[in-house]
């Protein structure tokens, strides 16, 4: 019996040893010793990711300066910024050039700096690709806007104008007023007529909740200091009243894809001039409606890069004996038949077929040699589609005072104008001061 307990106690196994509970350092190097096999396999992947970036930017480097420089973008319709001079020109040696105050002054004056800064954005290869990138990322982050461009109902692009420069609207008008005087005194009647922007006008398409009172701040300073003149001397129409009720009523009075009126929106603002004239325009069923294109993009949509959004119909109101007008483009010495330029209708600027595009100096008279009263057209860029209707009338001459350096008032003798219409887009008269060139002379 003791044999017997003696073998079973032998063969019986000692009880295990419990498991040892895990402490807090146990962890603590367990997942440091994770986290360091981790970090060998991150640190494969961080350095090829940064290897493709490094490759990006020095492949994107390379091509900047090897693809030829372009000097003009047909997207975006206006001139491309070229590799900036680092010092001015000068003729003497390099001792004259430092006694000048000419050695690398544009680099010490901020001017290089902020040129080659311009160059990079403007010449950066695939540009037109990013832009519209960019406007497809910003929609889709529910911004609603790109590049100052707004995404409104219908498609509407809006360019909106955060910080308006109301001295420069006061300065314009003041300048304007003032040339009206002198224009009295010599019995030349002067009409001052402000053309809204797409943003001024289509009101009813913006998105909810957008700061329109900040729209409406050049417009009360023009109407206030228009109230304020009473001395006669010149007649001002405000149009953006009358195409705000056709736009509400919903006519299409404002490109979508671009800043400037369509041709019936420029046939409104011309019935409007009339009336201001003491005369009849003609009635819309006069004209023959001409479609010239469907597929017209505008200024905002090049800008906008929203890519999506359907193009604009563009038309001419032809009348009868349309063509039997000279244009005169005397920057160029250029003389067509007519007020069109249908070259422009194969290119990317198709507004521009209007009294072909930005002149300084251009005049348009009817053929015949018939004796008719001449009128002076002030204008920007929304003249180009008044001009046809105001040319029915007026053998008309016509400046740009963004390009026009002469006295438009010793323009106005010479030819014997005795009406002056003054015709610039808000946008225009908040930008610069241009019409204070109306005081030459």
């Amino acid at each position: 019996m003791a044999e017997l307990e003696k073998n079973m106690t032998e063969q019986t196994p000692a009880p295990a040893p419990k498991p040892k509970k895990p402490t807090m350092q146990d962890e603590a190097d367990a997942l440091f010793e994770m986290q360091m096999r981790i970090a060998k396999e991150a640190k494969k992947s961080d350095i090829s990711l940064i290897g493709i970036f490094l490759a990006f930017i020095f492949a994107f480097a390379i091509l900047i300066y090897a693809i030829p420089d372009k000097a003009f973008s047909e997207q975006e319709n206006r001139v491309l910024q070229q590799f900036p001079q680092i010092q001015s020109r000068f003729n003497g040696s390099l001792i004259e050039r430092i006694r000048a105050g000419k050695f690398l002054d544009k680099y010490f004056n901020g001017d290089f700096s902020e040129g080659i800064a311009d160059y990079y954005a403007d010449q950066f290869p695939a540009r037109d690709f990013f832009v519209g990138l960019k406007g497809v990322a910003e929609i889709a982050m529910l911004k609603g806007e790109n590049n100052d461009i707004v995404l409104g109902k219908d498609g509407y692009l809006l360019t909106k104008e955060d910080a308006p420069n109301l001295e420069n609207v006061e300065k314009n008008y003041n300048a304007s007023l003032g040339f009206a005087q002198t224009m009295q005194a010599e019995g030349v009647d002067v009409v001052f007529a402000a053309a809204g922007r797409v943003i001024d006008i289509m009101q009813n398409k913006l998105p909810a909740l957008f700061p329109v009172g900040q729209i409406m701040q050049p417009w009360d300073t023009l109407n206030g200091v228009a109230a304020e003149d009473t001395s006669g001397a010149m007649k001002y129409v405000d149009l953006q009243k009358l195409l705000i009720s056709h736009a509400d009523a919903g006519e299409y009075v404002m490109y979508r894809t671009d800043h400037h009126w369509t041709t019936y929106g420029a046939y409104l603002a011309y019935a409007a001039i009339m009336e201001s004239f003491g005369m009849e325009a003609l009635p819309l069923e006069t004209f023959e409606i001409e479609q010239v294109s469907g597929a017209f993009y505008g200024t905002a949509w090049r800008n906008a890069g929203m890519k999506w959004i359907e193009p604009d119909a563009m038309e001419f109101y032809r009348y009868a004996g349309d063509e039997d007008f000279t244009m005169t483009i005397h920057d160029s010495d250029t003389v067509m038949k007519g007020f069109y330029d249908r070259s422009y209708l194969e290119k990317t600027d198709q507004y521009s077929s209007f009294i072909s595009g930005n002149n300084a100096y251009v005049t348009i008279e009817k053929d015949g040699g018939e004796e008719r009263e001449r009128l002076m057209l002030v204008k920007d860029s929304f003249g180009h589609s008044l001009a046809p209707f105001l040319a029915y009338h007026f053998d008309l001459e016509i400046v740009d005072l963004r390009y026009y350096r002469a006295s438009a008032a010793q323009l106005v003798r010479d030819t014997g104008c005795s009406r002056v219409l003054i015709i610039n887009n808000m946008g225009s008269l908040t930008d610069a001061a241009t019409l204070s060139m109306l005081a030459i002379g």
